[in-house]
């Protein structure tokens, strides 16, 4: 298979709570990687040189635009909607669904993945020799905003998710991944 001049019109997206990983590339329109900074400033010595003071890298944000139709039930592979993780309370999964304001704050683990191989069906699964694929996947994520918005006559809604680089332990939180159609690219 060829080599793509640039990613464009199709992704696949998976969000896992812990339990589902469920497929939301169908609910979404747009997603935006806003990777941490690895910041720094520069402080000036006695002597007019320069010395660079390092500042911890910064948290990545990831923001998905969509068109839920519900609020997503817990256990369904492919939600129709994410307000139910969102607001943290008892999964709901008999109709009609409900949910709750709640002070817990669930984690996730949210992957992307371009790939011109056809015959993969989510974004953790493997990617077949002789295709290309670019993966990100990000663990320990906060759900941390949900915005429904009307404004254009038609529903939609701004998610975003917070990570930062690294757990308590120091261990990445963020792993990027690219194949070049030489070797197959594994499940993760």
């Amino acid at each position: 298979m060829a080599e793509p001049d640039v990613w464009d019109e199709v992704a696949l997206i998976n969000i896992n709570d812990g339990t589902t990983n469920m497929a939301v590339a169908c609910l979404t329109d747009s997603i935006d990687i806003d990777m941490g900074d690895k910041d720094g400033e520069s402080i000036p010595s006695l002597c007019a040189g320069r010395l660079w003071k390092k500042t911890p890298e910064a948290d990545t944000t990831i923001t998905f635009e969509g068109y839920p139709i519900s609020i997503g039930e817990s256990a369904d592979t492919t939600p129709t909607g994410l307000m139910q993780f969102f607001m943290g309370s008892t999964a709901d999964s008999s109709e009609p669904l409900s949910v709750s304001a709640s002070t817990v704050r669930l984690l996730f683990r949210v992957t992307i993945m371009w790939t011109n191989d056809s015959t993969s069906g989510t974004a953790r699964g493997a990617v077949a020799s002789g295709s290309y694929a670019l993966r990100y996947d990000f663990q320990n994520c906060y759900f941390i905003s949900c915005k429904p918005s009307f404004t254009d006559k038609v529903l939609k809604a701004t998610w975003k998710f917070k990570v930062p680089p690294f757990n308590k332990a120091g261990t990445s939180n963020i792993t990027v991944q690219s194949v070049d159609g030489t070797i197959a690219m594994t499940t993760i």
